[in-house]
């Protein structure tokens, strides 16, 4: 699986065309994204259940 880090794009699982970009990554796990022009705070945790890395392959 790939890294979660800054610069990231991920399309989601569920819903295709929807894509975000990871903009910042804490320490604790805490992700700030951007995602339809919006900025929003979420989890890796929440990242990983519902958004594929793009270009990965798993």
């Amino acid at each position: 699986m790939s890294s979660i880090e800054p610069g990231t794009w991920m399309e989601s699982k569920t819903t295709p065309g929807a894509y975000l970009e990871v903009l910042a990554v804490t320490d604790d796990g805490g992700v700030t994204v951007r995602c339809d022009g919006k900025t929003t705070n979420t989890t890796k945790q929440y990242l990983r259940a519902t958004w594929i890395p793009m270009g990965d392959d798993s």
